[in-house]
């Protein structure tokens, strides 16, 4: 039995990330550093890992990473390869003329990440999980103990899952205007395609989404007491499957993965809006690898370029100097962001 669904939820998808890799060819890198209005956005240089990003500047302070171009270590098929990533949703026109520049100087690009957003709104998906096993789950919760973002699968995996507080997001930087009117709650599921994952990337989502649920063992009549006690451990990840019957052990998680005694209307919503909106996703994403041409995923240049990152990614952000305060704070903030996206606090790993 399911939950009456309320007639304002809705839901929304997007394409939300392009991470590509390529040749660096004979680029003026002087343009990048030519920042010559901080206070509305520019290229910032971080010199000790040889990466500039574009970013813009609000008027409280906030910066936005729009695009982040890092040059790394030789490789045997480039002279200069770089790595680069942009939000296309974020991108205004001025945008992107930076992003038109920078490309018309890379060659041999090819994608090796895209990711995929699902906006929901109006309901509150703190309890909600996948049925997925033989996953990571990690999980970062705020000194009160919300939830703030939770994670499915390995951050170098070929496919992650990530929810996280999209409202409490926005109004921690300032953009609680930018919500729109008629919103109570607002969450944002990501799913990160690499590797392999990118080219079947429609298939993975249908197949990961079917499982989307909140527990709701008190709706089915069906199940046992002691069953709805194991199912309720089991999505709070307490249930200890080492410690049963192997027999016993593939009765719960076949329940699971058959959302027995799980609620799924978000699921069937967000799917419901998928199966209109894939379409066009698919060409929005061919369009934008044409535009700047973009190849396809190769397993070997991913590799590489995922382990330079892995290497590099810890490094602090530095600025060409400057005697400009707000310069230097912005380069704080940027660090401060960098730091909280790769380490973030309040965490808990465990798996199922």
């Amino acid at each position: 039995m399911k939950q009456e669904k309320q007639q304002f939820i809705k839901t929304d998808w997007t394409i939300d990330m392009i991470n590509a890799v390529g040749n660096l060819r004979n680029m003026p890198l002087i343009f990048l550093t030519a920042t010559k209005d901080i206070h509305r956005g520019g290229w910032v240089e971080r010199i000790d890992n040889k990466a500039w990003q574009y970013v813009r500047v609000y008027e409280n302070g906030d910066i936005e990473v729009l695009i982040t171009l890092q040059i790394l270590r030789f490789h045997k098929y480039f002279d200069t390869p770089v790595w680069l990533q942009f939000n296309p949703n974020h991108l205004l026109p001025t945008d992107y003329v930076q992003l038109d520049h920078v490309m018309k100087y890379v060659d041999h690009s090819h994608l090796t990440r895209a990711d995929l957003a699902n906006d929901i709104y109006n309901i509150n998906l703190q309890r909600y999980d996948f049925g997925l096993f033989g996953v990571t789950r990690d999980i970062y919760r705020s000194l009160s103990g919300d939830l703030e973002t939770r994670y499915w699968g390995r951050r170098k995996s070929e496919r992650q899952i990530r929810l996280y507080d999209k409202m409490r997001e926005m109004k921690k930087h300032g953009k609680a205007d930018d919500i729109p009117d008629g919103i109570t709650d607002w969450w944002r599921l990501e799913f990160q395609f690499r590797g392999g994952k990118v080219e079947s990337w429609q298939e993975e989502v249908m197949d990961k989404m079917q499982s989307f649920h909140v527990l709701a063992v008190d709706d089915n009549d069906d199940l046992s007491e002691i069953d709805k006690a194991i199912l309720a451990r089991v999505n709070s990840d307490k249930f200890d499957f080492k410690r049963v019957g192997k027999r016993y052990a593939a009765k719960i998680r076949k329940m699971v993965r058959e959302n027995v005694g799980f609620d799924t209307t978000i699921a069937e919503l967000s799917l419901k809006t998928f199966s209109e909106q894939k379409d066009e996703l698919q060409r929005q994403l061919d369009s934008m690898l044409a535009k700047y041409n973009i190849g396809a995923q190769t397993e070997e240049m991913t590799a590489y370029f995922e382990e330079e990152l892995k290497q590099t990614g810890n490094l602090d952000f530095s600025v060409v100097e400057s005697d400009s305060a707000l310069e230097r704070n912005v380069i704080r903030n940027i660090a401060k962001s960098w730091r909280e996206e790769n380490s973030l606090t309040h965490r808990t790993n465990t798996n199922s």
